[in-house]
């Protein structure tokens, strides 16, 4: 079958009725444009995060944290009748008996009232050991960082944030002045380099030996969480089996500890996002299907308004199927173009709101569009206007070419 004359036809319509097709073609472009530029923001704000995660450890990284103080038990917050929490001995066992971990970072924080002189200023302070500075990638600016020497003997020292330092010492220099932390004073040995992680900024912290802090600040061995490295991201799942017996056998509720590793919370994000994607192709579905019943109207009126010419193109000697394939190609072509210019409407969409979020929070936020996704909605458009444009195709194929001849 010669397609050339379906198409010339077809086109010419549709520059005939420039009105008709631009509001038909708008739709599918908003639906389509809508859809793909929300997807390319999900899809940057979930990279985003997994980044983030990268850059404390990623798969290697696993969170160890006490049992929680309250339970919901049959719908309402009951408190526990015992508690059992993580102890600095918890480090040395760990590292003593599970052979796939690499390193262990204690953490005891709380927040902290800092002063120095007449300036004042509000933040954190968090127990930490040695390790810590090298294993979240945050080196230290100016001084230095905790040193086994500040452990052992529960020095008075601190390694402060930079907003910290600014609002304390401004463009003074900071390193070996004091200042008080809750009333307590301490020697500032360092202060760390700007860093921003999840959109907040982190220089409002305070670090100190989590032996300093157990002693001095809180008062007991306790720890808030442990931060423990495997050996390798592929063995992150038997250094955890490995911390879990190693907590059973000293804890009498050590099957209560809480023990997850970061691509579990890494995959629980995927999970989340992906739950996302499937509401967001549910509305994609509907936005089309309001597009393709407008579509499938709009063809039908169309036929009606030219049943006089159809009827002379078949008694000249048109096939049906020449007459089906012309309706059928300008309602691919409406649904096609439109989300053509839906998938370039979603571009811009996308980057502009990426643009606006990394000026509201001084961080660069990525728009993701995939090729798959682009292919895929391209196709879908497509498909969707055959579908949509079958049964009017069909009727005009129908036509008895007497009757239609007949047509006022």
């Amino acid at each position: 079958m010669n397609l050339i004359e379906p198409l010339v036809v077809s086109f010419s319509q549709l520059r005939a009725n420039k009105m008709r097709s631009f509001l038909t073609i708008l739709g599918i472009l908003i639906g389509v444009g809508s859809v793909m530029g929300v997807t390319s923001i999900g899809e940057g704000l979930r990279r985003q995060i997994v980044s983030e995660f990268e850059r404390v450890g990623g798969s290697k990284l696993i969170l160890v944290q006490p049992p929680r103080q309250w339970v919901r038990i049959d719908g309402r917050w009951v408190r526990r009748s015992w508690e059992e929490h993580l102890l600095v001995e918890d480090i040395t066992r760990i590292k003593a008996e599970c052979s796939h971990v690499e390193t262990v970072i204690p953490l005891t924080a709380a927040g902290a009232q800092l002063k120095y002189r007449k300036a004042n200023a509000a933040g954190d302070f968090w127990g930490v050991n040695t390790d810590f500075s090298d294993a979240w990638g945050w080196p230290v600016e100016t001084g230095r960082f905790i040193n086994t020497g500040d452990l052992k003997k529960w020095r008075k020292v601190a390694v402060i944030g930079h907003k910290i330092k600014e609002d304390l010492f401004g463009d003074k220099a900071a390193v070996g002045r004091e200042i008080k932390i809750n009333g307590r004073r301490y020697e500032v040995v360092g202060v760390m380099s700007e860093k921003r992680m999840f959109y907040e900024d982190w220089g409002q912290r305070v670090f100190i030996p989590f032996t300093t802090a157990a002693k001095r600040m809180v008062g007991n061995d306790y720890l808030d969480v442990l931060f423990v490295y495997a050996t390798a991201a592929r063995e992150a799942n038997l250094a955890a089996d490995e911390i879990r017996r190693t907590l059973l056998r000293y804890k009498e509720h050590g099957n209560e500890f809480e023990i997850e590793t970061a691509d579990a919370q890494i995959q629980e994000v995927n999970r989340i996002f992906g739950i996302m994607k499937i509401v967001v192709g549910g509305i994609a579905f509907v936005s089309l299907l309001v597009g393709g019943i407008g579509i499938m109207n709009i063809m039908l009126v169309s036929v009606t308004e030219r049943t006089r010419e159809i009827g002379i193109r078949k008694a000249v000697g048109a096939k049906r199927r020449t007459i089906l394939t012309q309706f059928l190609i300008e309602s691919g072509f409406l649904c096609l173009f439109g989300g053509m210019l839906g998938v370039l409407f979603g571009l811009g969409l996308g980057f502009g709101i990426s643009q606006l979020i990394t000026s509201l929070t001084n961080e660069p936020f990525p728009s993701v569009i995939s090729i798959q996704a682009t292919i895929t909605a391209l196709i879908f458009s497509a498909t969707w206007g055959i579908l949509f444009g079958v049964f009017p195709a069909w009727k005009a194929s129908k036509l008895n070419p007497v009757e239609a001849l007949r047509y006022e």
